[in-house]
């Protein structure tokens, strides 16, 4: 073994140790990185329209959603991340896909919210997506949403059931 093969082993034996040392105690000190309580999951339905006459399909969709409360705008307004898949409904072609988007939602009155949505569609309609609705809070766990959203050439009108965890 050559004196430089030597040294590279020590110094990645090194890195090794002080990272197995280090991740132990800052593990013991900070809490952990998401918290359980933020998460929800959801699904729903979609009337989705590709602006052809006759064009219209119904699909449907599943998401998770993760509440960043260091990201609050203001004081009521809630921040979160959703990941989700959906099936647009068409036939004969790839018509469904990932999208992610970031959500920010807050209360108007007794149990109705207002939400609003920007982020990507991976999918069939590749690109920006943006959406606007309202919500109705079933008790602390359940949520209902409407929603109108825009893409690049599809427009949805969802009906989401949100369930925190």
């Amino acid at each position: 073994m050559t004196r430089y093969t030597h040294s590279i082993l020590m110094l990645i034996a090194a890195i090794f140790i002080n990272a197995v040392t280090l991740t132990s105690v800052f593990a013991a000190e900070k809490p952990p990185l998401l918290d359980k309580n933020q998460f929800s999951i959801g699904g729903g339905v979609s009337h989705n329209s590709v602006g052809e006459p006759f064009g219209d399909k119904n699909g449907f969709q599943f998401f998770g959603a993760y509440n960043i409360s260091a990201i609050n705008l203001m004081e009521g307004v809630n921040t979160s991340v959703e990941l989700g898949y959906m099936d647009y409904g068409f036939d004969g072609r790839d018509s469904g896909g990932v999208w992610t988007t970031m959500v920010v939602d807050g209360g108007i009155a007794s149990g109705f919210g207002w939400l609003g949505r920007l982020g990507f569609d991976l999918g069939d309609d590749s690109g920006l997506m943006v959406g606007v609705g309202g919500s109705f809070d079933i008790n602390r766990k359940i949520v209902l949403r409407a929603e109108y959203v825009v893409r690049d050439d599809i427009d949805s009108l969802q009906f989401n059931v949100l369930f925190r965890l």
